[in-house]
């Protein structure tokens, strides 16, 4: 494989964090290129960021060919592909796909296996169901784990002793960088994840630096070992780095590895300071401001047809996923937006002022629509309530700019934000959610001026001082918005981004000029 010739790679394409970050930095001159794998959920596809799309979509697998995307169409830099389609990637990258005197390369199924190794995995197989027959309950455990390991071997395309070889360092280093886990990184951990992490390496290897989103990470330090690689976290550092699996453990050590490990989420500072790690810094969530910003004066087209089929002088607007009741053990801040504390504070509200007439929007998106949807009708408000579908983004932001108040997450267990503050700030819309100003004054020069709220009391005294007092509720925007593009903007962000690629550069010494 000849040396690197393309600068950066965006791998992981979670919310279009990749796709705008890309978008944004090839504006400045950056050559950066967004890798999706295996990732079809719509938030995750740049047509959810680009077209408004209000019509329901498949949530995990959008047809696009069935939507009118109004003339859109993806940039020649974003790739999305199947795992098994890496190989011809790379091939199309090198020059040499499938165009003028170009091979099409093997699927990736046939290009890994070894020759030889489907009939030694055969013999293995016979040879362990032999076993099984006279060894006790822990020989029997071992033989399976040994049959499962080759097989993952044979699927990396390495016999067991090229395969130790590789993981080896792995765990040595994990040892010595997290000296009083009670668990170590195991040879079982790295082949788990070995296979998919070796598909990546022909595409990873013509770059010169990987951007790596959430748990990708992994992909890289597997897939092509000593490749200068960042971590960006999507909350993905709050649980996953301290759980007992493989997963959790290659992701702590890729955020111990990596050249720089960038944090959105403030709270996750404090997952940084548990894991010790001195390579860490805090930028921002992208926001697509060309998007989200203030419509001129006078009532949104949205919010007139609006009032047309709905009796309402204000319009309160939730776009969080809907998710508060289950979840895996320990994953509770990673995955609750506790929207039943929303709903029972939106009660309270309906309770103690009957004639307000206000209505509220709420979009069917999330693990837990349903039982939002049964709380609200137990809550007694379910006729102030209008359900939407998933929306796109630039159908959204309709909502926002159409709203008096958008209210976000009220999980105690974060206080902090993702996109929807920022979104409703850079429309100059007051925010409320669940929000601790001690974990931001690390992070911003000055505090977003969102309002913080944690019961149904708060919610609903805030909610009515803000509909009550015009001028507090047009302030509270107007400051919003002032400090979004001060402290929040795309330009700041990928000010920030680019100040990192330099840093990376200049320590490793790179001839290379962004």
């Amino acid at each position: 494989m000849p040396s690197p010739v393309r600068p950066l790679l965006h791998i992981g394409n979670i919310l279009n964090n990749g796709y705008l970050h890309c978008k944004y930095l090839r504006r400045r001159g950056v050559s950066a290129d967004c890798l999706n794998v295996d990732y079809r959920h719509c938030q995750g596809q740049p047509e959810w960021a680009e077209v408004s799309i209000r019509a329901g979509v498949d949530e995990f697998n959008p047809d696009w060919s069935s939507i009118d995307l109004g003339g859109f169409q993806r940039p020649s830099w974003f790739f999305d592909v199947n795992q098994k389609d890496l190989s011809g990637l790379a091939c199309t990258l090198l020059g040499d796909g499938d165009g003028p005197g170009g091979k099409e390369p093997a699927p990736l199924s046939e290009a890994v296996l070894t020759p030889g190794w489907e009939m030694a995995i055969a013999r293995l197989r016979c040879r362990v169901a032999g076993m099984m027959e006279t060894l006790g309950g822990v020989e029997v455990v071992r033989a399976l784990r040994f049959r499962r390991n080759a097989r993952r071997t044979a699927l990396a395309g390495m016999n067991g002793k090229e395969a130790w070889k590789l993981a080896e360092p792995y765990m040595s280093a994990f040892r010595m960088l997290y000296p009083e886990r009670e668990k170590c990184l195991s040879l079982e951990d790295v082949y788990e994840w070995l296979p998919r992490s070796l598909a990546y390496a022909p595409v990873l290897k013509q770059y010169r630096l990987i951007h790596a989103y959430s748990l990708d990470p992994i992909e890289v330090l597997l897939g092509n070992p000593g490749q200068p690689f960042l971590c960006y976290e999507h909350g993905t550092m709050r649980d996953f780095p301290f759980e007992d699996s493989a997963r959790g453990r290659l992701y702590a050590l890729c955020l111990k590895k990596a050249d720089k490990v960038v944090i959105t989420n403030a709270d996750c500072i404090r997952s940084a300071e548990r894991l010790g790690l001195d390579n860490h810094v805090f930028i921002p969530h992208i926001i697509d401001d060309d998007l989200f910003r203030p419509e001129p004066e006078g009532e949104v087209p949205l919010r007139r047809r609006l009032r047309q089929e709905r009796d309402f002088d204000f319009l309160l607007v939730a776009p969080s996923r809907h998710h508060w009741k289950h979840c895996p053990p320990g994953l509770e801040n990673s995955w609750f937006k506790r929207n039943d504390i929303l709903i029972r504070g939106l009660a309270r509200l309906f309770r103690e002022k009957p004639r307000l007439k206000a209505l509220v929007v709420f979009f069917e998106w999330g693990q837990e629509v349903q039982l939002s949807k049964d709380l609200v009708r137990e809550c007694g408000f379910a006729d102030r309530v209008l359900w939407e579908p998933i929306l796109s983004k630039p159908a959204l932001k309709d909502y926002y700019v159409a709203a008096d108040v958008i209210l976000d997450q009220f999980n105690p267990g974060i206080g902090t934000f993702g996109a929807v503050v920022p979104e409703a700030m850079a429309c100059a819309r007051p925010v409320l959610l669940n929000y601790s100003e001690d974990l931001h004054r690390c992070c911003y020069p000055e505090l977003p001026p969102a309002i913080h709220v944690w019961d149904e009391e708060s919610i609903c005294g805030e909610i009515t001082r803000l509909l009550e007092d015009r001028e507090y509720r047009l302030d509270k925007g107007c400051r919003g918005r002032r400090w979004f593009e001060t402290y929040h903007s795309s330009r700041v962000v990928i000010d920030r981004l680019i100040d990192v690629y330099r840093e990376i550069a200049d320590r490793r010494r790179w001839k290379w000029t962004l």
